[in-house]
């Protein structure tokens, strides 16, 4: 057994190694004979003649790439970081100047990510042979992304540019890791008792073709307390040979815990000091544990609010009742779907809670057996043979994920480490996962990328570097470039909102960002209170995928808006979001985000780091309370913010809230528009859109109302589109992102009022969605079987995701102007071309449409039947011309018998809301009413056939739900029986017919198959006759079906089939629309896309939005021009808005409010 396992541990080791690349002294790049270089005209033995303006380039073997756990391999690459640079030896025939060009280059895979190439260029002069030495630091890249470019080298090429020389000899081209010595060691940082020594083991290795007498000393600052000492400290290396030393460190006993001191070590050779040949230890004098979560005072806090609060006690009883319940798992021996490519999990990621909360009843109790399962754990997870260092993958999620799951892991050690369950091989066999798990992430964390995956994983990777206590690696993950502080930096705006622009990443990142404050806080930094020079660059990442402005699938990666002052800090982050919470403490949704509760437990955080009274206010809002960090005995202090209207102008959010006195704060109106930053990846397509109207604590829509999922092609084909937003439109396209502005903010007494602008093209959204790596290289079509959610694809397409068909640049305006019972939306567009503009809402529980002069026009399956286009998804229009002021009425309760499936309303409170929407200008429009692509469960993967006489006449299949209908027009001449075969796995609901079944014959006459006589096996029947499966009208992609045939299978493990006899009819042909139903049941409460149309080269549009609860205020609107709107309302007041300079460079509102011909008040902005 003992030589099985040190076998392993060699394997480990090794494998380690060739993740790592610890690299050898020097090594040939190619072969010595240069016969697998291209571009080599003569050789020589082992030199080459290098022409002038001619490359000689060397590239790596193409070689298999995969994943072992969260670690990309690729073995058609070179890992170029454990080497110093690049040397050869160079025959100049005269003394003349000549330049060199090196360059290194990655793969073409990696272009996204890495840059293409970097050069070195380098001048010489001297006659005969010379050895050129050219550091990796010498080539032309930025430092937050050299250590990434240099782990995926795949080509080198050395190029003359400028010589009197004709040629020059060029041999013996190596990496090399060191000009003339290299040192190094495994470990760089540890800490140890005050009193006692640490040694750390050095090797110093040669790199030269002479021998070499070395000389190593500590170059100290000046205030040092630790003694440090070399043993050997004087030795002679011949060429290539390698010699180990000891560093000892004696830890002062003035050092107090926590305190830490580097040591420079320095090395000489043959007399002369080396620049590039030293290295830095750190050494820390132990800190107690418990200290990442909290230390053990923080803890005894804790312990005194669960003895003094009876919340606090509940919130214990929860962790405890937890992990009384959790059974340590054992390790995986199934493969989960979950990034199966990434290969074998250790075990499900929801065990971190388990973990934390042995963790946390173990500090709150005392109780050892809580410690014990966290050790079983430990040992298990960092097991020599099945471990993490056979599987480089702890969890079954992404690596995001596993960043926190190993948050959880090193924060749960901590808290047990003082309860004696860890033996000191259980100690090492832990620090050395922790470093292996540390190494995955800095190896994934040289890109020069700024999200939260690589925010979560860093901070994983600090609270282990923290559990083992070394400070060399929290520096480097707290730090060197793109890490922690980096990411406040860069990935944090003016306005204190994270770049990605959603509610829910800011609370997690400044989460993040806290909980690192907290645990570097007993070792002396102070990040709570850091400011950090804020990033000045429109973007945040260094990758060439993300800092081009606009690149795939549309997506913009810069950063917009003003930047007023010169650093940033964590509190920005928490201050960001109260003045856009409600008096409830919720805020609405931005991009991908729905309404979001940042009241209770989530300010808890915030509060105990700040003591800010706002944060205290949003805790009080909340129902639930944080054990960990909720301060007792909050202050009774009540929210000023939460009546405010604000904005933010780099998330580009501003809300409005009306300010009527002695009105109760829930009956208030807040609306909000949309202006800012993309939010790259996360960011939807909707500048001046309306993001949210709320009243009573009820939202009508936030941009994930309508939600599909990352997975699904609807993400980015539909979600995220301008088409399903409340916003003014261009041909049904996408609004291109670019940067906008806000041009007026005004708050008075009887109105509040913003003005925001944009320019921009307009286009189709990216083909498909988003084109997912771990999806494979599968096609559209292919991805809609996938999904069960089939569209008309046509043979000529854009390519996966791209963006196509853009219109020129059109300008955009829309005002919001709030009032004490109503908004006005007044829109402007511009463009140079003839255009169709449609202002939208997306609304609930459509109730009916009034106006004057209304005329039916038409019914329309689809808003617009081109498939590149996301008007496709809006299916079952009805169009109307009408003159004059039009309203659409809506309505959405919830709660208790409520309809609110296929919509994502978490947080709103129960009852009703009402929303009257009077469309003022055009006087003359068309209005549509459509019917939303909400998300229901009812894709379905269907196969068909029809069939006759044992023979198949028609198959195919479908993915049907909104879409993927099949129109069936078969030719059956002479048939006396038909066969109809419908086969799918899918029940979540029941959804299949043959919509307007029948048969034409010979005659030319159509018979509907209801009138002739069938049979039917294993077909579910709707209970009633010509409705749906629940008792609502048929409608297949759009189509009102008038008779239908089911054909959902009673059960999904067999073949619906319906058999029609045709004996006694002369048939030729057998028409129908075979699909899914869609909506299901009662349609009223389904959300509708309601647009108003005009055409031209401008557009102008007057919008009076009422949300009500009872009974509407309002009596008539009326668009007095296409900047005026009179508003009477049922008391007899009257209210006119005018707009003055809508889309000039001074706009200015008026309002005034007459009863009886008295002006009873007025206010003009200012």
């Amino acid at each position: 057994m003992k030589n099985i396992f040190v076998v392993l541990i060699l394997f480990v080791a090794s494998y380690y190694q060739l993740i790592a690349g610890s690299g050898t002294l020097f090594e040939n790049i190619g072969k010595g004979d240069f016969s697998d270089w291209k571009g080599v005209s003569v050789v020589d033995k082992d030199r080459v003649v290098a022409l002038t303006n001619n490359s000689i380039t060397y590239r790596y073997v193409d070689g298999k790439r995969y994943n072992k756990g969260f670690r990309r391999i690729d073995e058609g690459v070179k890992n170029y970081t454990p080497y110093y640079g690049i040397r050869f030896w160079i025959y100049l025939e005269k003394d003349e100047h000549t330049s060199l060009q090196v360059t290194l280059r990655t793969a073409n895979y990696n272009k996204d990510y890495l840059q293409p190439e970097i050069q070195a260029n380098v001048a010489i002069n001297n006659k005969g042979w010379q050895q050129i030495i050219i550091p990796f630091k010498s080539f032309g890249i930025k430092n937050a992304q050299r250590q990434a470019f240099l782990q995926a080298v795949k080509e080198v090429s050395i190029k003359q540019t400028s010589s009197n020389n004709q040629q020059v000899l060029i041999k013996q081209v190596q990496l090399t890791q060191g000009e003339v010595l290299a040192v190094s060691t495994d470990i760089k940082g540890k800490s140890g008792a005050k009193g006692t020594t640490v040694k750390y083991e050095l090797n110093v290795g040669n790199t030269s073709d002479k021998v070499q007498s070395v000389n190593l000393r500590t170059n100290q600052y000046g205030w040092e307390s630790m003694i440090t000492s070399i043993e050997p400290a004087e030795f002679e290396l011949k060429p290539a040979e390698s010699k180990n030393c000891i560093v000892t460190v004696k830890i002062a006993d003035r050092v107090p815990a926590g305190g830490r001191e580097k040591q420079n070590i320095v090395i000489m050779a043959n007399g002369r000091q080396l620049p590039d040949a030293s290295i830095e230890l750190i050494t820390a004098s132990t800190l107690p544990s418990p200290n990442i979560l909290h230390t053990a005072d923080r803890w005894q806090v804790v312990r005194d609010k669960v003895m003094n609060y009876d919340w606090a006690k509940k919130e214990k009883d929860k962790y405890i009742q937890l992990a009384d319940k959790w059974i340590v798992p054992a390790l995986a021996t199934e493969l989960t779907n979950d990034n199966a490519d990434k290969g074998m999990q250790l075990f499900q990621t929801q065990e971190e809670y388990n973990l934390m909360a042995s963790g946390i009843a173990y500090q709150l109790t005392g109780d050892k057996k809580y410690a014990e399962n966290i050790a079983v754990f430990m040992r298990r997870l960092s097991d020599p043979i099945m471990g993490y260092s056979s599987t480089f993958r702890g969890c079954h999620q992404s690596f995001v994920q596993e960043g926190h799951f190993f948050q959880h892991i090193a924060m749960a050690y901590d808290m047990v480490k003082t309860a004696n369950v860890f033996s000191q091989t259980d100690e090492q066999n832990i620090e050395y996962t922790f470093r292996l798990f540390i190494e995955t992430v800095q190896l994934d964390m040289r890109q020069g990328a700024i999200n939260n995956w690589k925010l979560s994983e860093m901070c994983g990777a600090l609270y282990c570097a923290l559990a083992i206590q070394d400070w060399h690696l929290v520096e480097d993950i707290f730090y060197s470039p793109s890490a922690i502080v980096d990411h406040l930096a860069h990935g944090v705006m003016n306005d204190g909102w994270w770049y990605e622009c959603s509610v829910g990443y800011n609370v997690w990142c400044a989460t993040e960002f806290s909980q690192v404050a907290l645990a570097l806080a007993p070792w002396g930094i102070n990040f709570k209170d850091m400011q950090v020079p804020i990033g000045t660059t429109p973007y945040y990442s260094l990758m060439p995928g993300a800092i081009k402005g606009t690149g795939k699938n549309g997506i913009n990666f810069d950063k917009w808006g003003p930047i007023k002052k010169n650093s940033i800090c964590l509190k920005d982050m928490w201050d960001a979001i109260p003045k856009f919470a409600d008096y409830r403490g919720v805020m609405f949704g931005v991009n991908d985000a729905q309404e979001t509760m940042v009241g209770g437990e989530g300010y808890d955080l915030a509060y105990y780091l700040f003591h800010d009274p706002e944060y205290a206010a949003i805790v009080k809002r909340g129902t639930t309370r944080d054990l960990l960090y909720g301060v007792a005995g909050l202050p009774e202090t009540n929210s000023v913010l939460d009546k405010q209207s604000a904005y933010a102008d780099n998330m580009g959010i501003v809300m409005l809230r009306s300010q009527k006195e002695g009105r109760p704060i829930n009956e208030q109106i807040q609306a909000s528009l949309h202006y800012g930053t993309h939010g790259g990846a996360h960011g939807h397509f909707d500048r001046t859109g309306l993001l949210s109207m709320s009243r009573y604590g009820r939202s009508f829509f936030n941009p994930e109302m309508v939600w599909y999922g990352y997975p699904s092609y609807m993400y980015k084909f539909y979600v995220q589109t301008s088409l399903s937003k409340n916003m003014v439109v261009v041909d049904q396209k996408m609004q291109e992102a670019t940067e906008s502005f806000q041009k007026l903010f005004y708050t008075g007494k009887m109105m509040q009022a913003s003005l925001v602008e944009t320019k921009s093209r307009w286009s189709n959204p990216p083909y498909g969605g988003m084109m997912y790596d771990w999806a494979g290289n599968i096609s559209f079509a292919e991805k809609t079987w996938q999904e069960g959610q089939s569209i008309f694809v046509p043979q000529k397409t854009p390519e996966y995701g791209q963006v196509t068909g853009h219109t020129e640049p059109i300008q955009q305006q829309r005002l919001m102007v709030m009032t004490d019972d109503y908004i006005v939306l007044a829109d402007y567009l511009k463009g140079e071309q003839e255009h169709t503009y449609d202002c939208l809402f997306q609304m609930k529980g459509f109730q009916g449409l009034e106006a004057t002069n209304k005329k039916f026009i038409k019914h329309d399956t689809q808003m617009n039947t081109d498939p590149l286009g996301s008007a496709q998804f809006i299916t079952d229009c009805n169009w109307w011309a009408v003159n004059g002021t039009s309203k659409a009425s809506f309505f959405t309760c919830w709660g208790k018998d409520c309809d609110n499936t296929g919509t994502r309303v978490p947080f709103s409170a129960d009852g009703d809301l009402k929303i009257d929407v009077f469309s003022a200008w055009p006087q003359q429009k068309e209005l549509m009413i459509g019917t939303a692509a909400e998300a229901h469960p009812v894709a379905k993967q269907v196969h068909f056939a029809i069939r006759s006489g044992g023979k198949t006449l028609q198959e195919g299949k479908t993915g049907t739900w909104v879409l993927g209908a099949v129109e069936i027009n078969q030719a059956i001449d002479n048939l006396k029986e038909l066969e109809l075969v419908t086969t799918t796995s899918s029940d979540k609901t029941n959804t299949l017919f043959w919509g307007n079944a029948r048969i034409v014959l010979k005659n030319g006459k159509e018979i509907l198959i209801s009138s002739l006589p069938q049979k039917k096996k294993n077909i579910q029947t709707p209970a009633l006759e010509g409705k749906d499966y629940y008792g609502g009208p048929i409608k297949i992609a759009g189509n009102v079906i008038e008779t239908a045939l089911p054909a959902m299978p009673t059960s999904t493990k067999d073949t619906a089939i319906t058999v029609i006899d045709l004996s006694g009819v002369k048939a030729v042909a057998f028409k129908a629309i075979l699909g899914g139903d869609y909506p299901l049941g009662n349609e009223d409460a389904r959300r509708k896309t309601y647009s108003s149309r005009s055409q031209g080269k401008e557009a102008n549009f007057l919008t009076v939005v009422e949300p009500y609860e009872k009974q509407s205020v309002i009596k008539k609107v009326e668009a007095l021009t296409s900047n005026k709107v009179r508003v009477e309302l049922k008391d007899g007041r009257v209210q006119e808005i005018t707009i003055d300079k809508l889309n000039g460079s001074n706009p200015k509102i008026n309002i005034v409010e007459i009863l009886n011909d008295k002006v009873l008040r007025t206010e003009t902005s200012n």
